[in-house]
């Protein structure tokens, strides 16, 4: 235990502090945003909420006390580590809506805790980056989403494909942490110091409770499964199913593995069995648990029936796998359109039960600003901030995208576009209808009258009279009223794959690769 590890806790402290406080003041001026722009919208006046002051549990979750005190902090916090007696103050336990109505239980740690447990994952990871199974992808340094879509997507098939998924259990609340502590303390398998050793034991048996056992000071401390909320909870996670990945490569076929997330390929039946059997056998090494009733099993990979379950695709970190390539699976084109829904509504209806401002939008002179403003934000999340201009010069002559993030990056892997091409009519089709319904609101309530334009003119733009642009601001360029293709993005996407590899694409982090909202990277309305 070094002097250089109390001096990393420190900047991290410092560096977690800071990123709190500007979450805060992005969150509020986010607000501001929107309370202008439904200014603009209405005419009216917004309303501004009640703020609530939050008093800090712990002056540990105060960021501008631990940024301020982060020396002091550090110190008393290794010299705890160095006599090993280190535990992280308590965390606060809440729960979160799932969608299917059930709630799931989520941990937050003190910012200094947090930055113990960002340090100490920083430097295991980089110290056992090559003891750690090559088919591991999470939490690698050197590793991302897309090395492993395409390590699964190189297995050369000869005829049948099948693949083999199996899903545990609530992973990370029932690894046995008996298992854990024997995994951390096995130097054949992880080099950790003694003092790494001691906060991973530490984290592993934290304290925590809800809000009202923090103010009564009644917690309890966790017995089983991996400190969620917590960056040590990601090495002990991948760390559990090591044992797996050594008796998967055993095997026949190919897999890949994010923590407890894996998938295994193979050319026969009786090889899928031999892989399922990898994952009983572990688990009865473990303790972990299969969730037989969410686990697909095996299954082959066909647009055609088989003798046993057939699949037409699988889904595996945001990706569909078909026999034609890469897709986007059904599940994240139904969020996307749930997302895309969102913003029309925000962009053309909503607002319109509040008020209406007559500037915002005229038929004879076809402009509509809110509209408008719905291309643009379409074209942000479609191309990850790029312009119209930007994809056509690229697509059309000779360069390089200055920029390739969002679901531009998630684009650059996908072989079939059939989704993206549905997708795009489907758009163009939502907003017509949402211009006819805004023109009718608009016509009862405030007998105003605005552009409903057919799904070619939407396309083309052509529904934009650029001199309204003018009218506005005399020296400003023309606007971009064509409206974004998710096909065209695709196109732009894949050029860029095939003419400069991945260099410079940004590629989804695991979560996001589920997430649209955060591949859109639309603003949170």
């Amino acid at each position: 235990m070094d002097e250089l590890m109390r001096n990393e806790i420190k900047l991290e402290i410092k560096r977690l502090g800071k990123k709190a406080i500007d979450k805060d003041r992005k969150q509020a001026e986010k607000e501001e945003k929107y309370r202008e722009k439904f200014e603009r919208r209405t005419g009216g006046v917004a309303g501004v909420p009640a703020t609530r002051a939050r008093t800090p549990l712990h002056r540990h979750f105060d960021p501008k006390h631990c940024k301020r005190n982060a020396n002091a902090i550090a110190t008393a916090i290794w010299h705890k580590i160095l006599d090993r007696n280190y535990d992280p103050e308590p965390a606060v336990l809440f729960e979160l809506p799932k969608p299917d109505g059930s709630k799931r239980e989520v941990t937050a740690f003190g910012i200094p805790d947090a930055a113990v447990a960002n340090v100490l994952l920083r430097r295991t990871l980089n110290r056992n980056k090559k003891r750690l199974s090559p088919n591991s992808y999470a939490y690698h340094p050197d590793k991302n989403v897309f090395d492993a879509i395409l390590a699964l997507r190189d297995f050369d098939k000869d005829g049948k494909l099948f693949a083999v998924q199996i899903d545990f259990e609530k992973y990370f609340d029932n690894i046995p942490a008996s298992y854990l502590k024997r995994k951390i303390s096995d130097r054949a398998t992880v080099s950790l110091t003694p003092h790494e050793r001691h906060v991973f034991e530490a984290f592993l048996h934290h304290r925590l409770g809800n809000s009202e056992a923090h103010r009564t000071s009644t917690f309890k401390r966790k017995v089983k499964g991996t400190p969620q909320g917590s960056s040590a909870s990601l090495f002990l996670a991948n760390l559990a199913n090591h044992d797996l990945d050594r008796k998967l490569s055993a095997e026949s076929g190919k897999f890949v593995r994010f923590a407890d997330d894996v998938v295994a390929i193979c050319g026969s039946y009786e090889e899928a069995q031999r892989l399922e059997r990898c994952f009983d056998r572990h688990c009865s090494d473990s303790g972990l648990i299969i969730n037989r009733r969410k686990s697909p099993g095996i299954a082959v990979i066909s647009d055609y029936p088989h003798e046993i379950r057939t699949i037409n695709d699988f889904t595996y970190l945001g990706y569909g796998f078909r026999d034609s390539g890469l897709t986007m699976p059904d599940k994240t084109k139904r969020k996307l359109q749930q997302k895309v829904s969102r913003l029309i509504n925000i962009y053309l209806i909503n607002s319109l039960s509040h008020g209406f401002n007559t500037k915002r939008a005229n038929r004879r002179r076809k402009y509509d600003w809110d509209l408008l403003g719905l291309v643009y934000e379409l074209r942000r999340g479609f191309y990850g901030g790029l312009r119209e201009q930007d994809i056509q010069d690229f697509l059309y002559h000779k360069g390089k995208l200055k920029t390739m993030r969002g679901l531009m990056g998630f684009y650059c892997l996908i072989e079939d576009p059939q989704v993206l091409k549905d997708l795009d009519g489907w758009v163009v089709n939502i907003v017509r209808r949402a211009c006819v319904e805004r023109r009718r609101i608009l016509r009862i309530r405030y007998r105003r009258n605005c552009p409903t334009p057919s799904n070619e003119e939407l396309i083309l733009g052509t529904w934009f009279d650029q001199s309204a642009w003018r009218d506005e601001n005399e020296t400003a360029e023309d606007v971009e009223a064509i409206f974004p293709s998710l096909v065209r993005g695709w196109r732009a996407a894949r050029k860029h794959f095939f003419t400069f590899g991945l260099e410079g694409v940004q590629a989804p982090g695991y979560d996001s690769s589920f997430d649209v909202s955060s591949l859109f990277d639309a603003f949170d309305y």
